[in-house]
C-alpha cells in the first residue's frame, strides 16, 4: 500500500508564508505559532510579491543562526550567568534585526505531487532536510514534513506487525 501513496496524499496545503524582507523575529513568531497550535509545520515558505517561491526558512535554520551568533566567542561553557545573559541579549538583537533573505534555504527539497512517498523520503535523506515543498507546474501546492512521512511508514509497519 505504501508504494501507492503519493506526495499529494499527505501534502499540507496550509503553511506559514514569509517575505524575503521580513525580520527573523517575524519569522520566529510565525514558526512559533505553528509549534504552539500543534500543526507540526517545521518551516515557512518565502514568497515574493507575485507569489513565486524564493526559499524556505525552517526551525533548524533559525536555531543554527542563533547558535552561530551565540558561539561567536567560542564555547559557552564556563561563562558566568551575567556574561551569558549579555551574550544572549546581543544575539537576540542581531537575530531580531536580521532579514529572512540572509538565512533562508534557497536549495530546498522540491518534489512533485505524484512522487511516491518513498522517493519523498529519499529526497529528505539526500538533502538532509526535514521538509519538502510540493510544486506542480511552477506553483506551490504545499509542504510535507518528515513527521508526515514517518506517520505513513510507521502506520504500515504497525499494521503489518
Amino acid at each position: 500500500m505504501l508504494l501507492r501513496k503519493r506526495a499529494w496524499d499527505i501534502v499540507r496545503e496550509d503553511y506559514p508564508r514569509l517575505r524575503e524582507d521580513d525580520s527573523l523575529a517575524e519569522a520566529m513568531r510565525k514558526l512559533n505559532a505553528c509549534v504552539s497550535d500543534g500543526s507540526g509545520s517545521l518551516c515557512a515558505l518565502v514568497m515574493d510579491d507575485e507569489g513565486h517561491l524564493k526559499g524556505a526558512l525552517s526551525i533548524w535554520d533559525t536555531m543554527r543562526f542563533m547558535e552561530d551568533n551565540l558561539l561567536r566567542t567560542g564555547s559557552l561553557r564556563g561563562i558566568e550567568e551575567d556574561g551569558f545573559d549579555r551574550i544572549f541579549r546581543n544575539a537576540c538583537k542581531v537575530a531580531g534585526s536580521s532579514v529572512v533573505a540572509d538565512l533562508m534555504d534557497r536549495d530546498m527539497t522540491v518534489v512533485g505531487p505524484d512522487e511516491p512517498i518513498l522517493l519523498v523520503l529519499e529526497s529528505f535523506v539526500k538533502k538532509g532536510r526535514s521538509y519538502a515543498v510540493v510544486v506542480e507546474a511552477g506553483k506551490v501546492i504545499g509542504t510535507i514534513m518528515i513527521s508526515d512521512v514517518f506517520r505513513e511508514i510507521s502506520g504500515e509497519i504497525i499494521c503489518r506487525s
